[in-house]
């Protein structure tokens, strides 16, 4: 990818993270990145095609976090934990393609060349979190459980931290949870993962 095209994506995901895809016009988009609209066109096609691979680009380095932890060969009730604390430490670093990501999905809806890239690359991240956990349940570290639920609880509660935490300046208004250093919050959820993942391998032993 040239560096233009990278930073015309960097410049696209930080102003559709704070004002939304329809508020962000590609002329916006062009002039943050320094360059005119005609450039977009040409690397893109159109608005709709830079949303497009600005989550592709975001989906792709999940799966290649995953990939990594994966080839370590280790128990799998252990790799799922790994999974769960790389996607929260690339979450905080990167909150504005989960939260576009998250957002927007009323909008990808509408938009079925879109939404079905996104949701292959997805399947396929949460068919690996399906796939350690049922190896962690045939070994015996978890009991018998709901896998797909069980993915879709811990990926939702990353998801949803992600975005109230970078989205709100008091983090999460309705819930009281007071806004507090991205490290300590980060830390914060990920203890509450793992007692989560702890819970069931506790009640395999009983």
């Amino acid at each position: 990818m040239s560096d233009k095209k990278q930073k015309i994506l960097d410049v696209a995901e930080k102003l559709i993270a704070a004002h939304g895809y329809r508020s962000t016009t590609t002329r916006m988009i062009a002039e943050h990145a320094g360059v005119n609209v005609a450039m977009l066109a040409y690397y893109f096609g159109s608005k709709e095609l830079l949303l497009r691979e600005l989550l592709d680009r975001h989906t792709a380095a999940v799966k290649e976090l995953l990939d990594v932890i994966s080839s370590e060969k280790a128990p799998a009730a252990e790799t799922f934990r790994k999974f769960l604390f790389s996607y929260v430490d690339y979450s905080f670093q990167n909150p504005r393609p989960v939260i576009i990501a998250i957002r927007e999905i009323g909008l990808l809806n509408q938009r079925p060349e879109i939404m079905r890239n996104l949701q292959k690359t997805m399947l396929e991240v949460h068919g690996m979190f399906i796939e350690v956990l049922g190896t962690a349940m045939k070994t015996g570290e978890l009991r018998n459980i709901d896998i797909e639920l069980s993915v879709l609880t811990f990926s939702s509660t990353i998801e949803s931290y992600v975005v109230n935490a970078f989205m709100f300046d008091e983090a999460f208004p309705f819930l009281g949870i007071e806004q507090r250093s991205p490290d300590i919050m980060k830390e914060r959820l990920k203890s509450h993962l793992s007692m989560l993942l702890e819970n069931l391998m506790k009640e395999s032993e009983s």
